[in-house]
């Protein structure tokens, strides 16, 4: 575990040396802010359903409500899926770019160790 420091180091310092810039981090965002908008009117538009249907013995406005109802909740689901977009997509691109880097440090210790095996004569079967 002392080595770790010094991987996560290396990481970021690879990571900065690509010097590309990521035009999905704005919509991540975008999608997180409209997906948490989305949920906190899913959240109230239910509430002023509810006050509207029970204010009044009309049926029309009765129906009304239950269809601001019905949106209410529809709002809420797809502000949750839209938060779950913009939230994980961030963590999932920093796996991918660390599961990468991990690989190919990986590949590059097999090389290695598989050209010292063959220069010092270990690489053939006894």
């Amino acid at each position: 575990m002392t080595g770790q420091p010094d991987r996560i180091e290396q990481l970021k310092a690879d990571i900065a040396g690509l010097k590309i810039t990521d035009p999905a981090t704005g919509r991540d965002q975008l999608a997180v802010r409209l997906g948490v908008a989305a949920m906190l009117a899913g959240a109230v538009l239910p509430v002023v359903a509810y006050a509207m249907s029970h204010g009044t013995t009309n049926e029309l406005a009765q129906r009304d409500a239950i269809i601001l109802g019905l949106l209410g909740v529809a709002l809420a689901v797809i502000g949750g899926a839209l938060y779950l977009k913009g939230a994980l997509s961030r963590f999932l691109r920093f796996w991918l770019v660390r599961d990468l880097h991990e690989r190919r440090a990986q590949t590059d210790r097999v090389v290695t160790a598989l050209g010292e095996g063959e220069v010092a004569g270990e690489g053939e079967p006894t």
